[in-house]
């Protein structure tokens, strides 16, 4: 298994975002989903377009339980296709930080919370197994 490189941890999410881009002189957005976030980076998966790895990303995440959007500019550091999407790292490079901490403090305690509930009912399924 490949040493995971980041200096934060992620944070599983499904947070709604726009993913704008220009093609052919105009000026596209498309409706994606950030799946995890930290402070530096995030993954995006779109099934839209191929981003190779340095493109430039504008984005904008909405987190509708805070009625919060924000804008950020990031890079792409990685790429792979999943299941005939494509999944897509992107570095944060320029992000409200108060937005960026309302994000962040909003999405960590929920995927503890979720992370936990999953790893109970796991167990449960070996214990049933067992019986």
């Amino acid at each position: 298994m490949a040493k995971d490189k980041r200096s934060s941890p992620r944070s599983k999410c499904l947070l709604p975002a726009d993913l704008e881009f220009k093609e052919k002189n105009k000026s596209i957005a498309e409706r994606t989903t950030v799946y995890n976030i930290s402070s530096q980076g995030l993954k995006l998966v779109v099934n839209f377009k191929n981003f190779e790895v340095g493109s430039p990303i504008d984005l904008k995440v909405y987190l509708p339980e805070k009625k919060l959007s924000t804008a950020l500019k990031g890079e792409v550091t990685w790429n792979k296709y999943k299941e005939n999407k494509l999944e897509v790292g992107i570095k944060i490079k320029k992000m409200n930080q108060e937005a960026k901490s309302e994000i962040l403090s909003w999405v960590f305690p929920r995927w503890v919370k979720i992370d936990k509930e999953n790893k109970k009912e796991k167990k449960r399924e070996k214990k049933a197994k067992k019986k």
